[in-house]
């Protein structure tokens, strides 16, 4: 028996996202072979073959399977999974070199960032305006820390101590500012803030 083991779709960017396995078994023999035919596949458990009573010389079936991508995929970066097929002649199991596919996955790590100030106006020189920073991990892969940001008006930026981030989850990071007379001379204060991860 061989197995050419082929995937569809070639990539995936998304938890819960189906990879279809198509497995073409076929007797590569000078004998004819006794179904049931049955693919493994160390990756999936719902290999499905036709039902064939039995495979000549040259002749050939296609199963199939599927996979359901997690988080841990996205983040390796690809699957590879490695099938063999099975028949028999007589009473002797005849079993395929194995074949490997691996799909790849699309990765896209980012962070987003939202700023909020208290309060939102000030009238006095000392006055302290706080800011919280609401860092978001808006990609599909887990991102690790730790998790800083910068601020063009503030010296204290603090984020909570934090291993890594799943896709979509957030920390809360704080910074503070002092006004000082210029800032009540110009009338406002404006501050760019942008975060980013260790690793």
């Amino acid at each position: 028996l061989s197995i050419v083991k082929t995937a569809s779709p070639a990539t995936y960017s998304a938890v819960g996202q189906v990879v279809s396995y198509s497995f073409v078994v076929e007797n590569a023999g000078n004998v004819t072979l006794a179904g049931p035919f049955t693919v493994a596949d160390d990756k999936t458990s719902d290999e499905s073959c036709p039902v064939t009573a039995s495979l000549a010389p040259g002749a050939s079936i296609t199963c199939a399977a599927s996979y359901t991508i997690v988080q841990a995929d996205l983040d390796a970066g690809s699957v590879t999974n490695v099938a063999s097929a099975s028949g028999s002649f007589g009473a002797t199991t005849v079993t395929s070199p194995t074949d490997s596919e691996t799909v790849n996955a699309v990765q896209s790590p980012a962070l987003s960032i939202v700023k909020s100030a208290t309060p939102a106006a000030y009238g006095a020189v000392g006055q302290v305006i706080s800011y919280s920073f609401e860092v978001t991990n808006s990609g599909n892969t887990t991102l690790g820390g730790p998790f800083t940001v910068s601020d063009d008006k503030t010296a204290d930026e603090s984020c909570p101590a934090t291993a890594s981030l799943a896709p979509g989850a957030s920390i809360t990071c704080t910074a503070s500012y002092t006004i000082a007379q210029a800032d009540l001379e110009s009338g406002s204060v404006t501050n760019l803030a942008s975060a980013s991860n260790g690793t």
